[in-house]
């Protein structure tokens, strides 16, 4: 009696074409997974840089900033990075005062603060710094590359409190 070893060259061809019609459904899903990942991620960084830098300023007992490192465009003020900071000497911003250093967030990805604001702070109770004109609380828009999904917003109010809600980002 004579035993057959291996796969025909049609059983291969039919397992290759199945594999592939199911690739072809994974793929656009998985690249979903991955932009919604990127969106959660960038979203969760802000918020903890946020609540760092307020945690710091009533740990010293002063005035903590935060302060975008370079503008990446009116509609991305916050889109090149931003960093945490100290003032030692009541003269803005020196080298060597910043606590913690956040680096830009994915070409996929914009933030965009209110009316071009670039710095603002907490106070050492708390609070924001200066206080939001004209409302409440400010609010950063995070949205990525994609039309109609869905983005972030992150408000902070004059309490000092974060919170963060999905958008619908143009």
């Amino acid at each position: 009696m004579r035993f057959k070893n291996g796969f025909t060259l049609i059983e291969l061809l039919v397992t290759l074409a199945l594999v592939g019609i199911i690739a072809g459904f994974a793929i656009p899903s998985f690249a979903q997974l991955i932009a919604n990942n990127r969106m959660s991620s960038t979203s969760n960084v802000f918020i903890g840089a946020l609540n760092y830098a307020r945690t710091e300023a009533v740990k010293r007992g002063r005035t903590v900033e935060i302060t975008a490192i370079s503008s990446a465009g009116s509609a991305n003020e916050w889109g090149g990075g931003w960093r945490v900071w100290v003032d030692q000497g009541s003269n803005g911003y020196d080298a060597g005062e910043e606590i913690r250093v956040y680096s830009d967030v994915s070409d996929k990805m914009t933030i965009d603060g209110p009316d071009a604001l670039t710095t603002f702070g907490f106070r050492a109770n708390g609070f924001v710094d200066p206080l939001p004109g004209g409302g409440a609380e400010y609010s950063f828009q995070l949205c990525d590359d994609r039309t109609g999904e869905t983005g972030r917003i992150i408000r902070i109010h004059t309490s000092g409190r974060v919170r963060s809600d999905t958008i619908t980002c143009g």
